[in-house]
């Protein structure tokens, strides 16, 4: 009687995982060119009297470097914090390159070419339609983690445009 064999597997050549080295070095420069624009524009002062703008600003640089480190991570489970970051990142590069597209790109802001009011409340429909969906997974990764405060920000800040600046006592220039 013949048996039946399980095919066997070809073994699965491993992904390329990301290094921390590279990871790090890709964090640096994100942090690096936010300082920089920020030196730039004359936003670096003492006292901060516009730490909100300048986090905004920082928020932007590492958001544009989320697609590639988060294409590149090994893990195959999925957080919410990642797919914000993910989300985020993605409407910074297309705004930028439709930006380009039209040749707008003189007078860009990069890092933020969208305002704290658009770019929260496209985080807040991204984070309300995974979460809905039930598509976050229990990982908490670094990059889940980082996804998580850079969303929680951006909502934050969407949310500080909403209420009146008398009430607030928040002066975001």
């Amino acid at each position: 009687m013949a048996t039946k064999r399980a095919a066997s597997k070809p073994p699965s050549a491993p992904s390329p995982a990301a290094p921390p080295l590279a990871n790090a070095i890709l964090l640096g420069a994100a942090l690096c060119y936010g300082l920089a624009t920020l030196f730039a524009r004359g936003r670096l002062s003492w006292p901060p009297t516009q730490l909100l703008a300048s986090t905004f600003t920082v928020a932007g640089c590492l958001a544009l470097i989320g697609p590639i480190l988060l294409h590149r991570r090994e893990s195959a489970e999925v957080g919410l914090g990642e797919l914000i970051w993910m989300a985020g990142g993605l409407v910074v590069w297309v705004f930028d390159l439709a930006a380009v597209a039209r040749g707008d790109f003189r007078n860009l802001a990069w890092a933020t070419p969208l305002g704290y009011q658009p770019m929260g409340l496209t985080i807040l429909a991204v984070l309300l339609a995974a979460w809905r969906c039930r598509v976050a997974g229990s990982n908490w990764s670094w990059t889940n983690v980082v996804g998580w405060a850079l969303g929680l920000f951006w909502v934050g800040m969407a949310a500080s445009t909403l209420v009146p600046d008398r009430v607030l006592g928040l002066a975001m220039r």
